[in-house]
């Protein structure tokens, strides 16, 4: 249970990032669009976090059933965040740093 909450704070918060560098979402969280380099400082990290969780992922197991969990996981974060910024938009920043905490606690656990 650990390990899923840790792949998915990550990748939620990088379905998040992703979500910010898109003009339609920057309007949602934001209320207008961003500039260019703003927009590419939350690509980076968004793709970047996609692909430490890939890694966390891979280097947990057998690769095949890890990337099908992986690619599961995914999934539920993008749902997550999709109807966050449906219906709680206002709300995605507070989100953001609840997920960040919880990868946080969720590594140190696993670390210890």
């Amino acid at each position: 249970m650990i390990f899923f909450l840790l792949i998915w704070s990550i990748s939620s918060l990088a379905m998040i990032a992703l979500a910010s560098s898109m003009s339609k979402h920057q309007k949602q969280i934001y209320g207008h669009e961003l500039a260019k380099k703003p927009t590419l400082f939350a690509t980076l990290p968004g793709w970047g976090l996609l692909f430490i969780s890939l890694i966390i992922c891979l280097m947990s197991g057998k690769p095949s059933s890890m990337l099908s969990l992986w690619v599961g996981i995914l999934t539920f974060s993008a749902l997550f965040v999709g109807s966050l910024l449906s219906y709680y938009s206002a709300k995605i920043k507070a989100v953001a740093i609840i997920c960040l905490i919880v990868s946080c606690i969720t590594g140190i656990i696993l670390l210890v």
